[in-house]
Protein backbone atom coordinates (compact mmCIF):
# COMPACT_ATOMS: atom_id res chain seq x y z
CA UNK A 1 0.00 0.00 0.00
CA UNK A 2 2.78 2.27 0.48
CA UNK A 3 4.61 1.42 -2.27
CA UNK A 4 1.70 2.47 -4.04
CA UNK A 5 1.23 5.75 -2.63
CA UNK A 6 4.82 6.69 -3.13
CA UNK A 7 4.42 5.67 -6.67
CA UNK A 8 1.28 8.27 -7.53
CA UNK A 9 3.53 10.51 -6.18
CA UNK A 10 6.86 9.82 -8.11
CA UNK A 11 5.06 10.00 -11.66
CA UNK A 12 4.80 13.25 -13.35
CA UNK A 13 1.97 15.49 -13.88
CA UNK A 14 -0.28 14.12 -17.04
CA UNK A 15 -2.82 16.80 -17.12
CA UNK A 16 -0.09 19.59 -17.39
CA UNK A 17 0.25 22.21 -19.71
CA UNK A 18 2.71 21.73 -22.23
CA UNK A 19 5.28 23.41 -22.58
CA UNK A 20 6.45 25.22 -26.13
CA UNK A 21 9.55 23.37 -27.99
CA UNK A 22 12.35 26.18 -28.17
CA UNK A 23 13.26 25.84 -32.31
CA UNK A 24 15.66 27.93 -34.01
CA UNK A 25 15.12 30.74 -35.71
CA UNK A 26 15.84 30.06 -38.94
CA UNK A 27 13.70 27.17 -39.36
CA UNK A 28 10.95 27.04 -42.35
CA UNK A 29 7.51 26.99 -41.45
CA UNK A 30 5.86 24.63 -44.23
CA UNK A 31 3.32 21.34 -44.77
CA UNK A 32 5.17 18.00 -45.63
CA UNK A 33 3.99 15.03 -47.06
CA UNK A 34 5.61 12.17 -46.39
CA UNK A 35 5.34 8.10 -48.13
CA UNK A 36 7.63 6.37 -45.55
CA UNK A 37 10.88 6.74 -48.16
CA UNK A 38 14.07 8.84 -48.34
CA UNK A 39 12.05 11.82 -49.46
CA UNK A 40 9.55 14.21 -48.74
CA UNK A 41 6.82 16.88 -50.23
CA UNK A 42 7.42 19.79 -48.57
CA UNK A 43 5.19 22.51 -50.09
CA UNK A 44 5.44 22.08 -54.04
CA UNK A 45 8.66 20.64 -54.17
CA UNK A 46 9.93 16.92 -53.68
CA UNK A 47 12.92 17.38 -51.18
CA UNK A 48 15.48 14.43 -50.05
CA UNK A 49 16.33 13.54 -46.52
CA UNK A 50 19.86 14.08 -45.29
CA UNK A 51 21.09 10.21 -43.95
CA UNK A 52 21.09 11.86 -40.62
CA UNK A 53 17.95 13.36 -40.95
CA UNK A 54 16.31 13.68 -37.46
CA UNK A 55 12.35 13.71 -37.49
CA UNK A 56 10.82 14.43 -33.84
CA UNK A 57 6.43 14.36 -33.39
CA UNK A 58 4.74 16.64 -31.10
CA UNK A 59 6.03 15.08 -28.42
CA UNK A 60 9.35 15.49 -29.04
CA UNK A 61 9.84 12.03 -29.31
CA UNK A 62 12.45 10.77 -32.53
CA UNK A 63 10.44 8.99 -35.11
CA UNK A 64 12.01 6.99 -38.47
CA UNK A 65 11.23 8.75 -41.49
CA UNK A 66 10.23 5.34 -42.96
CA UNK A 67 7.72 5.24 -40.46
CA UNK A 68 6.21 8.30 -41.90
CA UNK A 69 2.73 8.49 -43.60
CA UNK A 70 0.64 11.45 -44.23
CA UNK A 71 0.41 15.13 -44.31
CA UNK A 72 2.33 17.56 -41.16
CA UNK A 73 2.47 20.82 -40.52
CA UNK A 74 6.31 21.35 -39.78
CA UNK A 75 9.06 23.56 -38.97
CA UNK A 76 12.59 22.03 -41.18
CA UNK A 77 16.08 23.04 -41.11
CA UNK A 78 18.56 21.99 -43.98
CA UNK A 79 22.24 20.82 -43.97
CA UNK A 80 25.07 23.00 -45.86
CA UNK A 81 24.49 20.44 -48.73
CA UNK A 82 20.60 21.77 -49.16
CA UNK A 83 19.18 18.80 -47.45
CA UNK A 84 16.58 18.51 -45.34
CA UNK A 85 18.46 17.34 -41.73
CA UNK A 86 16.03 18.56 -38.87
CA UNK A 87 12.06 18.22 -39.06
CA UNK A 88 9.33 19.29 -36.11
CA UNK A 89 6.07 18.15 -36.49
CA UNK A 90 4.16 20.97 -34.86
CA UNK A 91 1.24 20.74 -32.64
CA UNK A 92 -1.62 23.20 -33.03
CA UNK A 93 -0.12 25.53 -30.25
CA UNK A 94 3.26 25.32 -31.74
CA UNK A 95 1.97 26.30 -35.55
CA UNK A 96 -0.06 28.89 -33.88
CA UNK A 97 3.13 30.63 -32.31
CA UNK A 98 5.42 30.03 -35.18
CA UNK A 99 3.24 32.02 -37.25
CA UNK A 100 3.13 35.06 -34.73
CA UNK A 101 6.59 34.75 -34.24
CA UNK A 102 6.96 34.87 -38.59
CA UNK A 103 4.90 37.81 -38.59
CA UNK A 104 6.80 40.31 -36.97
Amino acid sequence: MLCAALAVFCLPSVGGAQSLRQLPEDAVLTTMVAQGGASVMLGEHKVLLSPAAQVRNADNMIVLPANLYGKYAVAVKTDFQGLVNRIWILSADERAALAARKKQ
